[in-house]
């Protein structure tokens, strides 16, 4: 029952039921998940299901559905905001976490980071936030059974707090439970890693998404071309239908971006037009901007499968007057590599702390001579 609202990944639900039934739950547990393919719910419903193990207790089971059971514990990427000043760490946070999960199972870090009003910082999860777990996870289960932490984006992790926390599921207290989710096994510490029991989450099948979506009451034409479109990202689906104004505006400075890029070959004043664009940008915040190029990436690989007629495997449908099927014409083998490269580098930048503004120049200028 516990996993019943969790939408697909049915195989690795029921082995995880399965393991528990047979008492040998790993005590460390990593979910590699994928954005939308909901690592976050698929966790709680685990920890739930561990921390009951039969109890048939309708006060245990309500904490537990309200998030309030002091056996289960979070961590989660956080930072300052208008409310919290400094030191900023998870527990400080639970009243917009239990929301967060309420409306947003399958979001994202931006997502997260929106609910905060942080957009535009970095979170972490800081040595503050492991500290306080450790202390937690040594106490005397409040109920006599297992105590569950679950530790969300945990790429997010500082150095100091990974460390920290390798030394608890080292040599983890009796009955304790600890469920990383992450997007990027690669950004996790290997020391972690070795010592998790790993478990790859999948896309979500367009046939569950399409489903979901009609039960919450979208016109079912509407889910089907919505759920193929969505390439097993539930969160996207979901934006789709209920937000499509940031995707609308990522489209239109990608088209700005992309006009100016092509008028910068026969005029090279329009060189200054990138330098407004690239300023324009860099006024947002960083999850914005990791965000916009992802888009980006994904029109990118979009204009490649059209250009060589791979229509079917086509998911971009654009919402502004962009002439895809054109600019597809310039997306190659040839380019799409280096392409790529330049994207995931400014990514990289960005996360990095690097300044905005040089980053989007430099990385325009090098997109203008790939596509032409």
């Amino acid at each position: 029952m516990l996993f019943n609202n969790v939408i697909g990944q049915n195989s690795l639900k029921q082995e995880l039921k399965k393991s528990h039934e047979q008492g040998r739950v790993a005590h460390s547990q990593l979910f590699i998940s994928p954005e939308g393919s909901g690592g976050l719910p698929l966790s709680i419903a685990f920890a739930r299901l561990v921390i009951e193990n039969n109890l048939n207790s309708e006060k245990t089971s309500y904490k537990l559905s309200e998030l309030k059971h002091p056996d289960l514990h979070f961590l989660f990427p956080t930072a300052a905001n208008k409310d919290i000043k400094s030191k900023a760490s998870s527990v400080l946070f639970m009243k917009e976490w239990r929301e967060f999960i309420g409306g947003e199972p399958y979001g994202n870090l931006f997502d997260w980071y929106l609910k905060l009003g942080v957009e535009n910082k970095q979170g972490k999860i800081g040595t503050d936030d492991v500290e306080d777990l450790v202390k937690k996870m040594s106490l005397k289960s409040y109920e006599g059974g297992w105590k569950v932490a679950v530790i969300w984006m945990a790429e997010k992790l500082n150095q100091i707090a990974a460390n920290k926390l390798l030394k608890l599921i080292e040599e983890p207290p009796k009955n304790t439970l600890f469920i990383f989710v992450c997007e990027r096994e690669g950004a996790l510490l290997d020391t972690i890693v070795s010592r998790c029991q790993i478990s790859k989450l999948q896309p979500i099948s367009s046939n569950e998404i399409e489903s979901y979506l009609i039960k919450k009451g979208v016109e079912s034409s509407k889910a089907k071309n919505t759920a193929i479109n969505s390439d097993g990202n539930l969160r996207r689906a979901i934006k789709n239908v209920y937000d499509n104004e940031k995707e609308k505006n990522f489209e239109e400075w990608f088209l700005n971006w992309l006009r100016t890029a092509f008028k910068v070959r026969h005029n090279k004043e329009e060189v200054l037009q990138l330098v407004n664009w690239s300023k324009t940008i860099s006024k947002t915040g960083r999850e914005v901007q990791k965000s916009f190029l992802m888009f980006s990436l994904t029109v990118f690989r979009n204009a490649l499968l059209k250009n060589y007629d791979l229509n079917s495997l086509v998911t971009f449908q654009p919402k502004t007057d962009i002439n895809f099927e054109s600019f597809s014409q310039y997306v190659n083998g040839d380019n799409i590599e280096e392409i790529y490269n330049e994207l995931e580098d400014a990514i990289t930048s960005i996360k990095a702390n690097g300044n905005p503004n040089i980053i989007f120049m430099d990385l325009s200028l090098k997109l203008t001579r790939l596509i032409q």
